[in-house]
């Protein structure tokens, strides 16, 4: 009698399972959809530069061009992160476009550092190799963790409130100390937070609760970790390799 009720309850813990982790994999799949856009820009960008240059535009105007569209991208990106949280919440439309429009638009903003690495692409090829190992060790951390991963979001959050105040200090100190400490304070706890992020998306998938709109989400949700990570991995390897030229 117990083998007849075993079968169809192993059955379904093992649907459940299947579904859980190819719902969990189509949200990174979203998401490196994300970064691929932002990477096609960023050296969409400068290609398209050089191009106008050498068909005549002036050099002022093609810089005094992009000074302008870093502005616009800058200012526009932080209205399409509302906007892209109202329609999620409000759960009536799609968040895919305006999440690409996201991705664009921060292609945009990353291609200052591909123009100024000119020559030296090797380093974003490193900064993208060192995020996307760190992102896989907190994926990992995140996905085998038998308990809450609530504390860090707690920790992460406290960190950022933490590091705004001394930020604002420091910048009427002036303090290389304080400054070196407000980044590596606001790094830890964008790792933090992403763990939790990577955590809780697990459990959502392992629930079954997950859906297109969600798993886009979701996905920009990561997309906006890694790009911010890989930002300050840049910046450190930027400062790194500068003072050893």
């Amino acid at each position: 009698m117990s083998q007849i009720y075993e079968t169809p309850n192993q059955e379904v813990v093992e649907q459940k399972t299947s579904k859980g982790i190819l719902s969990f994999a189509k949200v990174f799949l979203y998401m490196f959809m994300f970064l691929a856009i932002s990477a096609a820009v960023a050296f969409a960008i400068p290609y398209i530069l050089v191009l106008a240059a050498r068909n005549g535009a002036p050099i002022e105007v093609v810089a005094n061009a992009y000074y302008g569209l870093m502005i616009a991208s800058a200012i526009s990106i932080f209205i399409l992160m509302i906007v892209i949280n109202f329609v999620f919440l409000r759960g009536k439309h799609s968040v895919l476009i305006p999440a690409i429009i996201y991705a664009m638009l921060m292609g945009v903003l990353l291609s200052s550092f591909v123009i100024f690495l000119d020559g030296q692409w090797w380093v974003l090829g490193m900064a993208f190799g060192i995020t996307a190992g760190i992102f896989l060790l907190m994926t990992l951390i995140a996905v085998l963790s038998k308990g809450s991963l609530h504390p860090l979001l707690y920790v992460g959050i406290g960190l950022m409130v933490g590091t705004g105040i001394l930020s604002l200090v420091n910048w009427l100190i002036g303090s290389d100390t304080i400054m070196w400490i407000v980044t590596f304070a606001m790094f830890a706890a964008i790792m933090f937070i992403t763990m939790f992020d990577i955590w809780n998306i697990k459990n959502i998938c392992e629930r079954g609760q997950m859906n297109d709109n969600l798993s886009l989400y979701c996905a920009f949700t990561l997309y906006v970790d890694f790009i911010y990570i890989l930002i300050k991995v840049l910046w450190f390897l930027i400062l790194i390799f500068g003072r050893k030229n």
